[in-house]
């Protein structure tokens, strides 16, 4: 559970919904970046500029998107093995 705190309004947000996000923000970051991709290579025959503004847009676009998503739920750190003298 996550908690918001706004000037007038407190939100608390189910982990359960942030995962939900995570995973749609997550399948939205594949399809832009692969639409993106794939103009690029249909724009191969075009021109090179053409080609690297959507080759650019793509790289942006999946950067963006996962730091969104790390913010929106980020993954739980793995625990540290201890060692036990016995």
């Amino acid at each position: 559970m996550i908690k918001l705190e706004l000037p007038y309004v407190t939100v608390l947000v189910d982990d359960r919904f942030r995962n939900r996000l995570a995973r749609a923000g997550e399948r939205l970051r594949v399809t832009l970046t692969a639409y993106l991709r794939n103009a690029a290579d249909d724009l191969d025959g075009l021109g090179r500029k053409a080609t690297v503004a959507c080759q650019t847009a793509a790289v942006r676009v999946d950067t963006a998107m996962a730091a969104a998503n790390d913010r929106i739920a980020p993954e739980p750190e793995a625990e540290r093995p201890h060692l036990r003298v016995v």
